[in-house]
């Protein structure tokens, strides 16, 4: 099988994901998910921020799990997406998940509830 577009990332939940339903009723979930850099924070090296973007029953569940501190695996594919701001053309890459796995989570208080739930990923069909 060979794979096009695949990103695969593990990172921490930079603030609460965004919900918002579209005029057409369809859920979108957004956040932002920091990857330190290979030596740690005190290596000197930058942080990666990365866009992150889920649709559907994915976003709600986004939504409903994560929170700022967790840490995450998410799989999904890279889009860059064209925005026209004062005349300038920007392009803004973001990741749009197939699917995540909430890995740990920074408040104990939660870690309680999520542990009787079911930790999986969920996949959602684009089509």
């Amino acid at each position: 099988m060979v794979l096009h577009n695949y990103i695969q990332l593990i990172g921490r939940v930079g603030h609460d994901p965004e919900l918002v339903t579209l005029s057409d009723g369809t859920p979108r979930a957004s956040l932002r998910l920091y990857q330190d850099a290979a030596g740690g924070r005190d290596s000197g090296q930058d942080t990666q921020v990365h866009s992150l973007v889920g649709w559907h029953g994915l976003a709600t569940q986004l939504h409903r799990r994560a929170r700022r501190g967790d840490t995450l695996l998410v799989h999904g594919k890279l889009v860059n997406r064209k925005l026209t701001v004062n005349g300038t053309v920007l392009v803004k890459a973001e990741i749009h998940l197939s699917e995540f796995r909430l890995l740990s989570s920074r408040s104990i208080t939660r870690s309680v509830g999520i542990a009787a739930e079911p930790v999986h990923p969920f996949t959602v069909n684009h089509e």
